[in-house]
């Protein structure tokens, strides 16, 4: 579905069937879920190239920027939700006098944008790169949300580890982790094509755009360092478990250890009482059992209490 906006002293719609009118004008056409006749009514209005078009079509691009003869292609991800990396693909074309952005839901964000229709004009009428700009900078400011959710997760997968190790919380924080990592290539990689729009020189960006592109490109190293910071936790977390549950087994065999150390002396006493010999200290005697198992119960407290003034337990 094409969206167009076009700014011919006051903002308004444009018809799809009348793109060529608003040619040379200050215009966002914003596409969801682009078909192929959309794109390519988009590639004869504005010659995009064939690879372009390719790219906007499908799903799961990389990220990238391409400078073209009289435009720029790029592809980001944002953050629509706070779900465990679920991204959404934006492309963006960035030309002279237009801007197109393709994504395959729509978006929340450019919805509120269309509804205030002042501050899109005045966008429209600084330039394409400046509406570029703030629309990526709010896709990459929802990664906040979700960095949250990622923080508060890992803080309880620590808290949890340390109080009570259980198999599901392994298989929690493995998940985390796998999560982690595929928002850690994304963050990655979308810090290092931003970093080419803020420090290269391209015709299409002003000199007086390229600070705003900067700040998205702090904006994107503070969510790179907020990942990483979340992937050591979540290391730290594995460790955690790993060492409780090394400590719970020691435990055990530490108790196991000790009832194998109080019951073979015992079971040598008892073997000894269990032979067929006639005589037999104590045997002749009518409370000959009695006295053998009282021995055997102070014989069994008298370890215990010489393992525990050693600290065993």
């Amino acid at each position: 579905m094409l969206d167009i906006w076009c700014l011919d002293k006051t903002l308004r719609k444009g018809d799809p069937k009348a793109l060529s009118q608003c040619k040379g004008k200050p215009l966002w056409i914003d596409v969801t879920n682009i078909s192929k006749s959309e794109a390519e009514l988009l590639r004869e209005a504005f010659d995009l190239h064939p690879v372009t078009v390719e790219d906007i079509l499908h799903r799961s691009t990389r990220i990238k920027v391409e400078e073209f003869p009289h435009y720029l292609f790029c592809v980001f991800y944002g953050a629509q939700n706070t779900t465990l990396s679920d991204f959404t693909e934006f492309d963006f074309v960035i030309g002279e006098h237009f801007l197109i952005t393709s994504h395959l839901r729509a978006v929340p964000s450019f919805d509120r944008l269309k509804e205030d229709a002042a501050h899109l004009a005045s966008l429209l009428e600084k330039g394409s790169v400046f509406l570029f700009h703030r629309l990526l900078a709010t896709e990459i400011d929802a990664f906040g949300p979700l960095l949250e959710k990622i923080e508060g997760k890992v803080a309880s997968l620590e808290t949890g580890a340390i109080r009570l190790a259980r198999p599901e919380l392994m298989q929690q924080i493995l998940k985390l982790k796998h999560q982690l990592n595929i928002i850690k290539r994304t963050t990655t990689t979308q810090r290092e094509k931003l970093s080419f729009l803020a420090k290269n020189e391209y015709a299409l960006i002003p000199k007086k755009a390229v600070p705003y592109l900067r700040d998205v490109y702090d904006q994107m190293i503070h969510i790179a360092d907020r990942v990483d910071a979340s992937r050591e936790h979540a290391a730290n977390a594995f460790d955690v478990y790993m060492s409780s549950i090394s400590n719970n087994t020691n435990q055990v065999m530490k108790v196991l250890s000790i009832i194998a150390t109080i019951a073979l002396p015992l079971t040598v006493i008892s073997g000894i009482y269990g032979t067929n010999f006639a005589a037999l200290p104590g045997s002749a005697q009518p409370y000959g059992f009695w006295m053998m198992v009282s021995f055997m119960a102070v014989f069994s407290i008298v370890l215990l209490l010489f393992f525990r003034k050693k600290g065993w337990f």
